[in-house]
């Protein structure tokens, strides 16, 4: 197979058509799709599809690569909250290599590839002084680039303002080659940091013309309302399309008034909310109603 490369696939089903379909391949695309010829031989050259149904590729929206894979390393998340997560997970970064980064990374593409995913979106944590993990998944993404579209966000894990040299190490990050600027404004130490790290986010991604995506009111404060300065940034600077609020789960919280302005303005704007539904069942641990 390796002298003779597929160049078609025969015997597909597309959804909303009748009938069998052939898939043309050439220099790694898809050339065509045409109707499945009658009376056709097989060739080494061929895949059989057998009847199955071809579908578009999967998009992971959000991932983790730096960090898969170390759950327990070195130690558990006892309480099985975010922010003992994100102490475990300052220990783990500690003990970070480039070879331990791309390892895991590729392992974990690897299951994607396997289950049809071809575009990923992962966060890396740049608060780290060597960017060890940025770049070594800097490599990972020319790496995997014949199969997978891999989009970088840095991510400041300790935040923009409250972490030593912050606002520096995510400028870093982008020239370093980072394809999207992250934010984490309800882990900053003050409500006032989180406001001023989302104006850094914007002023960096403008700068280097970048996408943002801000981990945004992940947390069960409902007076977590951060979401509000992510619409009007990107409504002031007219980058709607290029922004994503990831989580917001401090929504589920707010009283409705709140929610009626917050949900219209998202859709006014035209930026993304980005939920994700298998870490988001950890929040919700401190509310009254549930005690």
């Amino acid at each position: 197979m390796a002298n003779n490369p597929v160049k078609f696939i025969d015997n597909l089903r597309l959804s909303g058509h009748e009938g069998l379909w052939q898939l043309a391949i050439e220099q790694g695309r898809i050339a065509h799709i045409i109707p499945q010829p009658e009376g056709l031989e097989w060739r080494s050259d061929v895949l059989d599809a057998e009847g199955g149904l071809a579908l578009p590729p999967f998009i992971e929206p959000h991932i983790h690569l730096d960090t898969t894979q170390t759950a327990g390393q070195p130690a558990w998340n006892q309480s099985g909250t975010l922010f003992e997560g994100i102490e475990r997970w300052a220990e783990r970064k500690a003990l970070l290599t480039h070879e331990d980064v791309k390892q895991r990374a590729w392992q974990t593409l690897k299951w994607q590839i396997a289950n049809g995913v071809q575009h990923v979106r992962t966060h890396v944590d740049v608060s780290d002084p060597t960017l060890t993990a940025l770049r070594a998944m800097l490599e990972v993404k020319q790496e995997v680039a014949p199969w997978i579209t891999l989009q970088i966000v840095a991510f400041p894990q300790e935040g923009i303002m409250s972490y030593p040299n912050g606002e520096a190490l995510l400028e870093e990050a982008l020239r370093l080659g980072a394809d999207v600027v992250g934010a984490i404004p309800h882990f900053e130490f003050t409500r006032e940091y989180g406001v001023e790290s989302l104006h850094k986010a914007f002023a960096l991604a403008q700068k280097y013309d970048r996408l943002v995506d801000v981990h945004c009111d992940e947390i069960d404060d409902e007076q977590s309302r951060f979401v509000e300065t992510v619409a009007a940034l990107a409504l002031k600077l007219e980058m709607g399309a290029k922004v994503t609020a990831s989580h917001t789960t401090a929504m589920h919280s707010y009283n409705g008034g709140l929610y009626l302005k917050a949900v219209p303005a998202a859709e006014n704007v035209r930026y993304q909310l980005r939920g994700q539904p298998v870490g988001e069942y950890s929040p919700a641990r401190t509310f009254r109603y549930l005690s």
